[in-house]
């Protein structure tokens, strides 16, 4: 969680590494502070792979939604780089 963050709402505390830390990347190149691996929080780390889920399989007014085998492809080139490998395994398991 952000040390300088502070907030009147405690229930909500506790979700607050998702949206910080959400961006961070397995091998440490993401932001916003570079946090690699285990460092990352594990509920980030699961919203990482949601979120490129979700915005993959959504239509955009840009392109259209990809298939779900090319979204797994996707997620699968990345695990190592920009995901946690044991989180992508059980995620792609129960998609």
């Amino acid at each position: 969680m952000p040390a300088n963050c502070s907030t009147p709402i405690a229930y909500l505390r506790p979700a607050l590494d998702i949206p910080y830390c959400h961006h961070e990347k397995w091998d440490g190149s993401g932001y916003p502070n570079a946090l690699k691996g285990e460092q990352i929080p594990l509920s980030a780390r699961l919203f990482a792979l949601i979120d490129v889920w979700d915005a993959l399989r959504s239509d955009r007014p840009y392109r259209p939604a990809w298939e779900p085998e090319k979204v797994r492809d996707h997620l699968q080139s990345l695990v190592g780089t920009h995901f946690d490998p044991e989180a992508t395994k059980i995620f792609l398991a129960v998609i």
